[in-house]
């Protein structure tokens, strides 16, 4: 397989916003704890605020409870774009403005988020995954659409794209987490700091069980030759206070990461969104909107 890294500036200029980060410890007795706090904020989405972009929602049965969603634009194949953690579909205000102009495309919220009814249970990448495919049906999207994840968002995406082939045009992960991150954040991070991530992972604001999705993702199939594009942040968020050598790390980790996720289909392909922190989709939307158009040109012209 040959690997296609593309690095992109935007020629637009798009507002400068604040974003999440993560970062790792060093050995000394403060560190780690606040390397720890700052690695869980990864995990979290950072909303872009108003848009002038703003059309209509609605609230659909998924079968015991009701997800919001947001649509516009016309035209095949649809693309369903999913927020990172405890992050509503505010964040993808100026993508959807973009993408609405060449084929349908609708934004939505996981149980509990935004305008979205709590669901029963226990929430995991499975559930969600479920409830997308329950959503795509009542919201009338039929056929193949591209599905795109931010985050927590892109491992939700991901699983669904494995167990739901049929239902998947392709695939967009934009800075997406991966099965194995919390495997190298406790290499990186030693015993005392990592304890100290995973109650931040337990008591996440939207509630998933993150170990049993990272658990889940783990045991989703290779994507054969699906249609896959992996974006990456080119700005780690990393405060100031942690040590250089370990801000290597955490970046060259989680590249690393990204690069496991580009093999999951013999079509994937990199890109590396170099004025972007980990919100790519707020910093440069005009990035991956287009991303994802080609995505939609492509299955046009087949």
């Amino acid at each position: 397989m040959i690997r296609r890294v593309r690095c992109y500036r935007d020629s637009r200029p798009w507002p400068e916003l604040t974003n999440n980060g993560n970062g790792m410890a060093n050995h000394s007795s403060h560190r780690p704890t606040r390397a720890a706090f700052v690695i869980i904020l990864l995990l979290l989405a950072v909303a872009c605020g108003g848009s002038g972009y703003d059309p209509e929602s609605t609230l659909v049965d998924v079968g015991g409870h009701r997800l919001n969603i947001r649509c516009s634009g016309e035209g095949a194949p649809a693309v369903v774009l999913g927020s990172g953690l405890a992050s509503d579909n505010h964040d993808w205000g100026p993508v959807e403005e973009r993408i609405s102009e060449y084929t349908r495309v609708c934004s939505y919220d996981r149980a509990g988020l935004g305008a979205s009814d709590p669901a029963d249970g226990f929430l995991n990448a499975q559930t969600a995954s479920d409830d997308l495919h329950a959503l795509l049906s009542s919201a009338g999207l039929a056929g193949p659409v591209v599905i795109v994840g931010h985050s927590y968002g892109g491992m939700v995406a991901r699983l669904f794209a494995s167990q739901h082939p049929e239902r998947t045009e392709a695939l967009v992960l934009v800075d997406s987490l991966q099965k194995d991150n919390l495997t190298q954040a406790g290499k990186i991070l030693g015993e005392q700091a990592m304890a100290l991530f995973m109650q931040g992972v337990r008591s996440n604001p939207e509630g998933v069980d993150l170990e049993a999705s990272f658990a889940q993702a783990k045991e989703a199939g290779h994507l054969g030759n699906s249609p896959l594009t992996v974006i990456t942040a080119g700005k780690p968020d990393l405060p100031p206070f942690i040590n250089s050598d370990i801000r290597d790390l955490l970046a060259d980790s989680w590249v690393e990461s990204q690069e496991e996720l580009v093999a999951l289909s013999t079509s994937g392909r990199h890109i590396i969104a170099e004025e972007s922190g980990h919100c790519v989709q707020c910093q440069q939307p005009k990035l991956v909107a287009d991303v994802i158009l080609r995505d939609v040109s492509r299955a046009r012209n087949r």
